[in-house]
């Protein structure tokens, strides 16, 4: 802007660059300035001269198209913006950005802008860096000097607020999983489906999260402002743990405060509150509704085969060779206790696709791992129904000749079941794919698998590993090992296994 006055005069003083967008398809570049209420917009002459000056100055070969638009300060369209910016900076407040929390008062460009938020609300940001930010928003707005002030408002937050609808087991892509409720602690009921924190990655209102507390503090401030100012409030927060942390707050009334003193660390709770951005830019979990939870009871029904189907074993597990240990003095590696307390199945599938409502498993291929030991093999191709497509054959090298004489899947699985009986099953993804097609596979026959499962993906991700990714090959070089063979099920297994196994070692 400074080169427009020094090189054009003072005409062209009060233009405010706005946006430049460049179209690389029309080969336009069209630049858009701010123009001050007061003022008539520039003339087809002047426009003209602004238009060359741009296209001279900055050398380009595109076509240039100015436009301007004039900066109105009608507070309606300043609160607009406002809320605009909340929505995409503070989510998690934006609720409470109402238009009557909004004062303005106007002297020609000065603009004073008074925001109102409770204490509750207002204790949670860093109202300095909140100023900063809002500044800069609305000046690349409007022409105008803006002075912002938060100002703590005399209303307080309702100690429950009960939600109608809150869960919806249906709703597509949250991940759930079942608790125990014992006994409600503040609020009403709350539905027993708590999302996984880990898939929590922004600011997000009516959650329901469980875990267990830890990092427990009760702490006590004086309000300095409002119908309650001089009275002492009290702000509990800890740490809610699934095997993925989120720090959690409760601005705790004295009729709930007997209740909240009476938590403790090691403690399963269930909590319903909104997901909101803390002080220090990580997302907070302020509760509203709270009871004390337990894991849900696991239910294990073992199905027999249906009576239509006669299973004949088709798969027989081998012992694989344990390694001798090159060194007598060699430390062996310590797991920790789940992987020397449990039998675990490692195993990988290959398919004819992604879906495993229209595609087909082709080979499975698994590893047991017994007191941190990987001691047997389970590998067989299944015979699809239908061709395998080439370009899976090129990912995989299974082609429909290999699978021509395999098992049908109905034998594979049963014998898969039996070989994972009483064992937890872990791979990379199955979560979120292998099991998906095991189980379909499985209950065409009778069969429910209904395992403990353990996916090496999530591990790795909660781990101090630096990858650029989680793929199963990142994982194996970034560990150390080998992956011989990939996109074949048991080469696969065997790799999954051996990272579960180092991700598990106690160092």
């Amino acid at each position: 802007m400074t080169a427009l006055s020094s090189n054009l005069g003072e005409k062209f003083n009060s233009l405010k660059l706005f946006d430049v967008v460049y179209d690389r398809g029309l080969n336009v570049c069209t630049i858009t300035f701010l123009y001050p209420y007061n003022e008539e917009e520039l003339d087809k002459d002047n426009r003209l001269t602004l238009t060359n000056f741009i296209r001279e100055f900055l050398s380009l070969e595109a076509k240039v198209r100015v436009k301007l638009r004039k900066s109105f300060l009608d507070a309606p369209l300043i609160i607009k913006e406002i809320k605009n910016f909340f929505e995409a900076e503070h989510k998690g407040i934006a609720q409470y950005i109402l238009e009557s929390n909004i004062v303005i008062t106007s002297e020609g460009f000065e603009q004073n802008l008074d925001i109102s938020l409770n204490q509750d609300v207002l204790s949670l940001l860093d109202t300095r860096e909140l100023t900063n930010k809002l500044k800069a928003y609305l000046d690349k707005r409007f022409i105008a000097n803006f002075k912002i002030t938060f100002v703590e408002s005399e209303e307080t937050l309702p100690t429950e607020i009960d939600y109608e609808d809150v869960f919806v087991p249906q709703a597509v892509g949250i991940k759930r999983y079942d608790v125990r409720v014992i006994k409600k602690i503040i609020g009403n009921e709350i539905p027993p489906k708590p999302e996984y924190i880990e898939y929590i990655t922004k600011p997000k209102n009516s959650v329901i999260l469980a875990g267990t507390i830890s990092n427990y503090e009760k702490r006590t401030f004086i309000r300095k402002s409002g119908k309650r100012k001089g009275e002492e409030g009290c702000l509990i927060s800890f740490v809610l743990d699934d095997d993925k942390k989120m720090e959690c707050i409760y601005f705790c009334p004295k009729s709930n405060l007997k209740k909240m003193e009476a938590l403790s660390d090691g403690l399963m709770v269930l909590a319903l509150g909104d997901v909101i951005k803390g002080l220090s830019g990580n997302l907070n979990f302020k509760i509203r509704k709270l009871s004390y939870a337990s894991p849900a009871p696991k239910i294990k029904i073992d199905m027999p085969v249906n009576e239509t189907y006669r299973h004949t074993q088709v798969v027989f597990p081998e012992p694989l060779p344990i390694p001798s240990q090159a060194n007598l003095f060699e430390e062996k590696p310590k797991y920790n206790d789940f992987i020397l307390t449990n039998t675990i199945v490692v195993f990988d599938l290959e398919t004819t696709g992604l879906n495993p409502e229209n595609c087909e498993i082709t080979e499975i291929g698994a590893v047991k791992i017994i007191n941190g030991q990987i001691k047997e093999r389970f590998a067989s191709f299944v015979k699809p129904k239908g061709e395998i497509p080439e370009e899976v054959t090129r990912l995989t090298g299974i082609t429909n000749e290999m699978v021509e004489h395999a098992p049908k899947v109905e034998d594979v699985i049963a014998d898969f079941y039996d070989y994972t009986r009483g064992c937890v099953i872990s791979g990379h993804n199955v979560i979120g794919f292998d099991m998906n097609f095991i189980k379909k596979a499985g209950l065409k026959c009778g069969l429910k698998f209904d395992n403990t499962l353990i996916d090496t993906l999530i591990i790795a991700r909660q781990s101090q590993l630096r990858v650029p990714n989680y793929k199963l090959g990142t994982l194996v070089n970034a560990l150390g090992l080998t992956l011989n063979d990939a996109h074949r099920a048991y080469n696969d297994a065997y790799a999954t296994a051996q990272v579960l196994l180092e991700l598990s070692k106690i160092k």
